[in-house]
């Protein structure tokens, strides 16, 4: 199949009101040229026809992609609808025709079409990171998050604004709850109906289940509470006296959790936050030569809990930074723990650079530039990205000290997330179109939809 076959003798339909301006279809109508307000791409018929939904996102045997034979090619296309809400209606030589939204087309042309702009880039919103001189942590109240009314638009409105605050790319990924009321202080030593894991449940709907504390069971970080303090012998995640390095939590599992929450019950502490998009964008300018080990020599992280019984031993190998699928200038995840991890898995003929990387990328980290310092406090409540957020603890200023900790799964923050964006996304085109949607893509239709 051509991907860059020549336009058919008719010129160029050229339409107004619409995102799209112009539409050509190939000789071979195996291919279709969009013009779109801003830049222009050639799909291939074949992708178009595999990605369409008439009959919905399921479909039958006969109609997956993966066992279709004959080559999609294209009849005419025209263009309905006005403005956002227009679609490319494209007729195929079997005689059906499917009706792409313009928006849609326009959210997955950077990754499956073909640019005619050597200078054009991905419209996604960047990946910002922030510098503690620049951050500005969002303050949530626990009132608007537990409102009376539960399904108020104020409840809506919050919650919309957590998940963006702590889920797009372009937000700091960090936001603080504030007017909590006094704690069951029973409660959060029991880690029971504890005030982070009903502020998660309420925003997400379920939180992690620990294979064994169980359902709904926080982690406590406690100074003098026999059970807890026994962690600390063995596990730095837990009280010590020396420094907690920035890290992302469940980094030694597979799926690591995609959002973190934890409350400070009793004493103080020097806690820290790391913006990762930072510390990458400034080792890109530093030594961009070593950026590649971190995407691609990966470490073995691991860790034993011998206070369960028996002993829980968990490990994954993976690299610090994972890329979105199907997006190589987008990072999906940082996984970072150096108190867990072992060693890296490098070949012997790139293993000094690779751990010149590792280590470049932890002092850029540690950097008084870089890392956040907060004073963290009884009734203090913060939410973060764990995927680009890091967190660490300097050092314990007064005790007795607990701090009770929770996480929500990756999935449930995504499937969470992507019902908001489909929410906003109503009205113009049917839901059928979103769900083969990414998220960043879901992103992207939202930000065109409400420019």
């Amino acid at each position: 199949m051509s991907t860059g076959d020549s336009p058919q003798d008719t010129e160029t339909q050229r339409v107004s009101g619409s995102l799209v301006t112009g539409f050509q279809v190939s000789s071979s109508s195996e291919a279709l040229t969009v013009d779109f307000l801003d830049t222009t791409f050639t799909f291939h018929a074949q992708w178009l026809h595999d990605a369409q939904v008439d009959a919905g996102p399921s479909k039958d045997a006969i109609d997956v992609f993966t066992q279709k034979g004959a080559v999609a090619r294209i009849r005419n296309t025209k263009l309905s609808g006005q403005e956002l809400r227009s679609s490319l209606d494209v007729t195929w030589d079997d005689g059906s025709t499917s009706c792409f939204p313009t928006i849609w087309l326009r959210a997955f042309a950077p990754l499956v079409a073909k640019p005619h702009d050597s200078e054009q880039k991905t419209p996604f919103e960047a990946s910002r990171g922030w510098l503690p001189t620049t951050l500005k942590i969002l303050e949530f109240s626990y009132k608007d998050i537990f409102p009376k009314d539960p399904y108020s638009d104020t409840s809506n409105a919050t919650k919309e604004q957590i998940y963006d605050a702590i889920l797009k790319k372009s937000s700091a990924g960090i936001v603080k709850v504030i007017d909590l009321p006094e704690p069951n202080l029973e409660d959060e030593r029991q880690k029971e109906n504890t005030f982070v894991m009903r502020v998660l449940k309420q925003l997400f709907g379920s939180v992690f289940l620990h294979p064994i504390r169980g359902t709904e069971k926080t982690f406590n970080i406690s100074s003098h509470h026999e059970e807890d303090a026994k962690r600390g012998a063995n596990l730095p995640n837990y009280n010590a006296i020396k420094a907690l390095l920035p890290h992302a939590d469940h980094a030694h599992y597979i799926h690591p959790s995609r959002v973190q929450g934890l409350y400070a019950l009793e004493g103080e502490s020097q806690n820290t936050f790391v913006s990762c998009y930072a510390a990458l964008e400034t080792l890109n300018s530093e030594a961009p030569e070593l950026v590649k080990y971190l995407k691609s020599v990966p470490m073995v992280i691991g860790r034993v809990a011998d206070f369960y019984d028996p002993p829980l031993y968990q490990a994954t190998v993976d690299t610090a930074i994972t890329m979105e699928p199907g997006m190589p200038d987008h990072v999906k995840r940082f996984r970072w723990h150096p108190h867990l991890a072992g060693s890296l898995l490098s070949p012997y003929d790139t293993f000094a650079e690779a751990r010149t990387a590792y280590r470049a990328f932890q002092e850029i980290m540690r950097r008084d530039t870089h890392q956040l310092n907060v004073l963290f406090k009884p009734g203090d409540l913060y939410i973060w990205d764990n995927f680009r957020i890091l967190h660490g603890r300097e050092r314990i200023l007064t005790t007795p000290r607990t701090v009770v900790g929770q996480t929500v799964p990756e999935q449930v923050v995504d499937d969470a997330y992507r019902v908001l964006k489909m929410r906003r996304l109503k009205g113009f085109m049917d839901e059928k179109w979103l769900v083969h949607t990414p998220l960043q893509q879901l992103e992207e239709m939202v930000r065109l939809a409400e420019t």
